[in-house]
């Protein structure tokens, strides 16, 4: 099967000599009998930049007969394939899929905080809370300074101490938004890289040990059990995980309580949102999680950092439910760029150099393959997710009940799309499927300017609407 675009018919070749070599690829597409159709295929899938194509045909079979009813092709379509989004959530791979990912993960966090999408609006009236988790420091690195206040600068200290390699430990830059020396250690040859990667890769790990104490701080609470604490209420919760620029992951997420039974049922009395935001906190205080020991390093515990932030929500016309989705969703479709690291994976230690773009993140991935392949470590899976910078879980994580599911919100908006292509009145009926991958990509380069002209198109147009609405 081809990896890369069909062959493009080309006009007549008379009248190509005729036009500009820049504005031949235009001329190509312009021409085509086809170009409509073509320009279709851009908006259906929202100009992604990279989309996936398939051949084949769905039909729709009658269940009780077994008679096709009617079929749907790719063979009429041009190139004789369809595209489908490429659905990478992020943002430097492709604009389009990202804001589609972020549109998703926004109303699954408002319908577990306002209800809709299968969630009941009861939920709102929940004890909520809003929680940041950080990691603990490995090390002193520059930060950016804060812009309303003039004096402040990265690390004032008196005496101007060294490390023992004899780096300043002090810095009277004020550094900026966007300044690549943020979150670079002060001293690499101090710096605990080790420890960074492992907390990175334990991260996920050491949030589930912690949502346990959350429990367990509840019983004390309620004087029950922990056994039974379970029986007695529930923390539904969705975590969204952010890199700092320093390459530590550190989490935001919304906690609401509920009842044992349903997400309806509401929470205990005694189970308030202060009562919440304060056992989380001790909850992320006493976690920790001790890894598998090795000569190397030793036993590492790891443990969340002191810069803790817990407190209760009110969703009211201060704190409308969209606004505290959209605090949470735009954080989906970032990965590393923060901290200066890669967006495509790293198979061989050989492609940190070209892909890692400051002296910090390339030590962080050598950290990851050296670490990686110490016996005790290799399930932690560090070579994996070394363009991660050792974190391997994902973007977005929910409880089940929390609310509804990114499979459940793109299978209805692929049923809304596909209503009426395919369909039989009065019949019972069943699809079957039969496409296989053609390519990846755009056909040429002048397709694939035209889908980022349109894409342009469609982002301005959502941005004028946005406007619009927050006027009206």
């Amino acid at each position: 099967m081809p990896t890369t675009g069909p062959e493009v018919a080309t006009p007549n070749p008379a009248r190509l000599a005729l036009i500009p070599i820049e504005d031949r690829g235009w001329f190509e597409l312009l021409s085509r009998p086809d170009y409509p159709a073509i320009e279709q295929q851009i908006r259906d899938v929202g100009a992604c930049e990279t989309p996936v194509w398939l051949s084949g045909r769905t039909l729709l079979v009658a269940i009780a007969t077994g008679e096709v009813l009617t079929s749907w092709s790719s063979e009429g379509t041009p190139f004789g394939a369809i595209p489908v989004r490429c659905m990478n959530r992020r943002a430097t791979r492709c604009a389009s899929c990202s804001r589609l990912y972020a549109g998703d993960a926004f109303h699954l966090v408002r319908a577990g905080l306002s209800g809709g999408k299968g969630v009941p609006d009861a939920v709102s009236g929940h004890p909520l809370v809003f929680a940041t988790l950080t990691a603990p420091s490995f090390g002193p690195v520059h930060r950016r300074t804060n812009p309303n206040r003039l004096k402040d600068v990265c690390r004032a200290r008196r005496g101007n101490p060294r490390c023992p390699h004899g780096a300043l430990l002090t810095c009277q830059r004020r550094h900026e938004p966007g300044d690549p020396l943020v979150g670079r250690p002060l001293c690499i040859a101090c710096y605990d890289y080790p420890g960074h990667v492992l907390w990175n890769a334990g991260a996920s790990a050491l949030w589930a040990r912690m949502v346990d104490f959350l429990y367990w701080r509840l019983a004390r609470a309620a004087g029950v059990p922990r056994s039974q604490i379970r029986r007695t209420i529930r923390v539904e919760y969705v975590r969204v995980a952010e890199y700092q620029a320093r390459g530590l992951v550190h989490f935001h997420a919304a906690f609401r309580l509920d009842g044992p039974e349903d997400r309806s049922q509401e929470p205990p009395a005694w189970a308030t949102a202060e009562l919440l935001a304060d056992v989380i906190g001790q909850a992320a205080s006493a976690a920790r999680l001790r890894l598998a020991e090795t000569i190397e390093i030793g036993a590492p515990v790891l443990y969340f950092g002191d810069q803790l932030d817990a407190r209760p929500i009110v969703l009211d016309a201060g704190l409308p439910a969209e606004r505290a989705a959209g605090y949470l969703a735009k954080y989906v479709t970032k990965g590393t760029e923060a901290a200066h690291g890669s967006d495509v994976p790293i198979t061989h230690r050989s492609q940190i150099a070209a892909l890692a773009r400051t002296d910090h993140a390339r030590a962080l991935m050598y950290a990851c393959r050296t670490i990686g392949a110490l016996s005790g470590y290799e399930a932690l899976g560090l070579h994996r997710w070394t363009h991660m910078l050792g974190f391997g879980g994902q973007p977005v994580t929910k409880t089940r009940r929390y609310s509804s599911t990114f499979t459940a919100l793109r299978q209805a908006r692929a049923d809304f799309k596909s209503t009426g292509r395919l369909k039989a009145d009065g019949e019972e009926t069943a699809r079957d499927g039969q496409w296989r991958y053609a390519w990846q990509g755009w056909p040429n380069g002048a397709i694939a300017e035209q889908a980022a002209g349109i894409g342009d198109e469609l982002n301005e147009s959502r941005e004028l609407s946005r406007q619009s609405g927050k006027t009206t």
